[in-house]
């Protein structure tokens, strides 16, 4: 079965979930700090698991890029409403959380567990990811700018 493009649907599942994981990490501040970016994260799981796409993608960079070009802030958020339209519900779950703050910038790591279902009690399908993401302070709000995200191994 294939999804977008090329890509069968599975891994397309996979690159949402572990975007949505990032993307459920931000949240609207106006200071730099580590827990205004613990804030963001928590804003984009919370977006990640209503399906809210264009809440998510408020915290996106104009110039994202996800996993070395593969893609950008269009292919991101085409992913998300793809993987949001699929599955009525979606789970997001954060361990390992490592944030590396220079300022203005931050480094993000961590692995993410995204599952996505019909509402039952059981997801369909699932997966967890090793992530990692680079974070700007820009108008008073953390934006996400680059992200790579694989199969945890």
């Amino acid at each position: 079965m294939q999804g977008l493009g090329n890509l069968p649907i599975r891994r397309w599942l996979r690159a949402a979930a572990c975007l949505l994981g990032l993307a459920i990490l931000a949240a609207c501040s106006h200071d730099p700090s580590e827990q205004a970016l613990r804030d963001t994260l928590d804003s984009l799981e919370i977006a990640g698991e209503t399906r809210d796409v264009g809440d998510f993608m408020e915290r996106v960079a104009d110039d994202f890029v996800g996993n070395s070009s593969e893609f950008d802030r269009r292919g991101l958020e085409q992913l998300l409403r793809m993987v949001a339209l699929q599955h009525q519900s979606i789970s997001v779950v954060r361990s390992g959380l490592e944030i590396e703050m220079h300022g203005e910038r931050a480094l993000v790591r961590m692995k993410i567990l995204v599952t996505g279902g019909t509402g039952g009690l059981i997801p369909d399908q699932g997966q967890l990811f090793d992530t990692e993401s680079a974070w700007r302070f820009v108008d008073g709000q953390w934006q996400l700018g680059n992200a790579t995200w694989k199969p945890a191994g």
